[in-house]
């Protein structure tokens, strides 16, 4: 009995590792982060005052708020992003892009896009890349 739902997930699993390893493996060459540091470090670059609570931040990332303070050890470390604590609430904690991270972010996007078109390029049309962006807009919606 076929299974195509199932069976969507499964190669799209298998999909998102494949080319987070390739992405990965060129990005981390030219600029020693990966994709998804790249999207953390976006995420607040366009942020107001280019900081975001913890669990924002979590939120835009799509993952917990465990994760995302797993995701800006590393980060924090080279000085990339920084904490700050809440004026209001101390229990809450911004992560804040440095300039150090912004100056980053704005070399390595250029080469994040080239690395996309290069993944994606002769294996899907316009068409069909806004078709596959519906789909996955669609399952990443809140």
């Amino acid at each position: 009995m076929s299974q195509p739902h199932l069976e969507f997930f499964l190669d799209l699993n298998r999909a998102h590792a494949a080319a987070l390893r390739r992405f990965d493996a060129a990005l981390g060459g030219w600029h020693g982060i990966g994709l998804n540091d790249l999207h953390l470090l976006a995420t607040l670059d366009r942020a107001p005052g280019r900081k975001l609570r913890r669990v924002d931040l979590a939120r835009e990332l799509g993952v917990t708020p465990s994760g995302v303070t797993w995701m800006l050890r590393p980060l924090t470390k080279r000085r990339l992003v920084t904490s700050e604590p809440s004026a209001d609430d101390a229990r809450v904690a911004y992560a804040v892009l440095t300039e150090h991270g912004r100056r980053l972010v704005a070399d390595a996007l250029p080469s994040g896009r080239e690395i996309a078109r290069d993944l994606l390029e002769g294996h899907a049309g316009k068409q069909e890349l806004a078709h596959a962006a519906a789909v996955i807009g669609h399952l990443a919606a809140r």
